[in-house]
């Protein structure tokens, strides 16, 4: 999770720039950029899968993402705070609608909310690149709120049951603000149904 965050916090560039910093050599980018054609994978996950192999082949922890992110062009020190934390939400205030288990009439709602960011959101509700591809293969026509509407069920009835997690609003509610929606959008959207 926490990697992946980071992958979304820069361009291609940036990462690489990172990577460097990090200890990859120019050689291994260039043989990255022949396996993962930009043009054709998301950015995203191009990101994602150059700090992958950095913190796999360096044995790098997030200090060393920290002094190599200093030491570059990429200064911004709340990074590594954003990246760690995600962002928090006072859920203490009425838990009962927040714990409560989506239904379908729940995620007809919550799926325009998401808008473009499909993937975004998918990384914060927890689930990997594989679903992402899978979700997407099974798209025929390109109707985003059926892409998200298809992240929603196949996070509800297929990644929660895996994982033995309780599907609740709670975890829709922070992914959703983790990605920059604001709370009381979703609020609004949903006040009839709670």
């Amino acid at each position: 999770m926490h990697l992946r965050r980071l992958a979304m916090q820069y361009s291609i560039h940036e990462t690489k720039e990172l990577a460097v910093h990090l200890g990859m050599q120019f050689r291994t980018l260039d043989m990255l950029d022949d396996v993962f054609d930009t043009s054709v994978n998301e950015p995203v996950r191009v990101k994602f899968e150059i700090l992958s192999r950095c913190i796999h082949s360096f044995c790098v922890t997030f200090n060393d993402i920290k002094r190599a992110l200093e030491s570059g062009e990429i200064q911004n020190p709340h990074t590594i705070c954003k990246v760690l934390m995600g962002n928090s939400i006072d859920f203490d205030m009425e838990p009962e609608k927040w714990d409560l288990v989506p239904t379908e009439k729940h995620i007809d709602r919550i799926a325009p909310l998401v808008g473009n960011n499909s993937l975004l959101f998918l990384v914060e509700l927890g689930m990997d690149f594989k679903s992402w591809e899978q979700i997407r293969y099974r798209q025929k026509e390109r109707d985003l709120v059926k892409l998200n509407r298809d992240i929603l069920q196949e996070w509800s009835f297929t990644f929660c049951n895996v994982h033995t997690i309780r599907p609740t609003m709670r975890h829709i509610v922070q992914a959703l603000t983790n990605i920059g929606k604001n709370i009381k959008t979703i609020e609004n959207a949903l006040a009839d149904l709670f």
